[in-house]
C-alpha cells in the first residue's frame, strides 16, 4: 500500500493535473467567448464562477484528512478543554479535561473538570520515566497520590483510549491505518466532504468517512498479548474489543489461543470538524453498527505553547499533588 508520504506526493500530482485541467478549460473556455464576442463583463464573470468550481473541486475530504494527519503529526505541544461522551456498557458516559502535552519524549498533565467546574483528579505521566507509571491525585478521598499504570482498570474506567496518547495522537495513527489499509487511490469511495460548518465560532471543514464494509472477525491471541496490545497494533479501540466479548473481563483477561471477535476497521463512520486555518479537528463522532460510539468536542485549543519543567511537576502551584 502506499504509505502517507505517497500520499502527499499523489496530493503534489494531482494539483498539477488540476492546474492543467484548469488551464484548458480556460482556453476553450477564451475561445468560445471570442465567437461569441462575449463582453469583458461576462467573461471576467464566467472565468470567476470557472475559478470557483476548479478549486472547489480540487478541496475533496480525503486530501483535507490526510493533511490533518500531517498537521497532527507536526505538532510538538498542545493544550485543550474536552468533552467526551465514551460509551461504556451501553451508556454514554460523559467527562471533561483539560490536557497538556509534549509530544517528543511524550509528557502530559491532565485535569478532570467536574460538572460544577471543581477540580476532578489530576494525572501526570511522562513517557518511560518513574517506571512508566502515572501519578495520580484524585481529589477525593483517599486524598493521597496514587501510581499506578496507564492501562490500570481505575484510569481506564470510563475512558476509551490511555494516557500514553491524546485524542490527536490516537486519531492520527488510526487514520493512517485506515489510509494504508484502503489505498490513498480508494479513499473517495470512503470519504466525502458535506457543506462547511460554524462550530465554536470556527469555520470548519465538515468530513465523513464509511468503512461500509465494517464487521466484527474472528482473531487468535498470540503469545505475551492483551486486548491493549492487540487493538494498538490493528489501531482499534480495546474497549470496543471488551465489551464485545461477553467472556473477557478486563483488559488482560485473554490467553494464547484465545479466540475473541474484533473488528475490521476501527468504527463504521467517523465525523469530522476540521478547523480550516490549522487543519486540525474539533468535533469527532464516532459510530460502530450500534450507532454512537463516542464523541470528541475540543476547546480552548493552544498549538504549540510554550511549556516548562513547571507544567509538568508536583511543584506546580495550581496543581494538588501535595500529599
Amino acid at each position: 500500500m502506499a504509505s502517507l508520504e505517497n500520499g502527499l506526493n499523489q496530493t503534489e500530482q494531482e494539483l498539477y493535473l488540476l492546474i492543467s485541467k484548469f488551464r484548458l478549460i480556460f482556453f476553450v473556455h477564451l475561445e468560445i467567448a471570442k465567437i461569441f464576442c462575449l463582453s469583458k463583463v461576462n467573461l471576467l464573470t464566467t472565468f470567476l464562477l470557472l475559478l470557483t468550481q476548479v478549486f472547489a473541486f480540487g478541496q475533496d475530504g480525503g486530501q483535507i484528512l490526510l493533511k490533518s494527519v500531517e498537521e497532527i503529526q507536526r505538532l510538538t505541544s498542545l493544550q485543550f478543554e474536552m468533552v467526551s461522551n465514551e460509551r461504556i456498557e451501553g451508556e454514554l458516559l460523559q467527562s471533561k479535561s483539560l490536557t497538556k502535552t509534549e509530544m517528543n519524549p511524550y509528557r502530559s498533565y491532565l485535569k478532570g473538570i467536574l460538572g460544577d467546574g471543581t477540580r476532578g483528579p489530576e494525572l501526570l505521566y511522562a513517557k518511560d520515566k518513574n517506571n512508566n507509571e502515572v501519578l495520580v491525585s484524585p481529589n477525593k478521598f483517599p486524598f493521597f497520590n496514587i501510581k499506578t499504570k496507564p492501562n490500570s482498570w481505575i484510569l481506564r474506567k470510563g475512558h476509551h483510549y490511555t494516557v500514553e496518547e491524546n485524542i490527536y495522537t490516537f486519531i492520527s495513527k488510526v487514520m493512517v491505518n485506515e489510509f494504508k489499509k484502503l489505498g490513498h487511490d480508494n479513499l473517495d469511495q470512503y470519504v466525502s466532504m458535506q457543506d462547511d460548518v460554524l462550530y465554536n465560532n470556527k469555520k470548519c471543514y465538515h468530513i465523513t468517512t464509511n468503512w461500509t464494509e465494517f464487521e466484527w472477525i474472528r482473531y487468535k491471541v498470540k503469545n505475551g498479548e492483551t486486548l491493549t496490545s492487540i487493538a494498538q497494533s490493528k489501531r482499534i479501540c480495546d474497549t470496543q474489543v471488551l465489551f464485545k466479548n461477553d467472556d473477557v473481563d478486563s483488559y488482560e483477561d485473554v490467553e494464547t489461543g484465545d479466540d475473541i471477535l474484533i473488528p475490521n476497521h476501527y468504527a463504521k463512520q467517523v465525523i469530522f470538524y476540521i478547523e480550516k486555518t490549522s487543519l486540525l479537528p474539533l468535533y469527532i463522532k464516532i459510530s460502530d453498527e450500534k450507532g454512537v460510539f463516542a464523541i470528541y468536542e475540543i476547546s480552548e485549543l493552544i498549538i504549540n505553547p510554550e511549556f516548562n519543567e513547571l507544567d509538568f511537576s508536583t511543584e506546580n502551584e495550581d496543581y494538588n499533588f501535595k500529599y
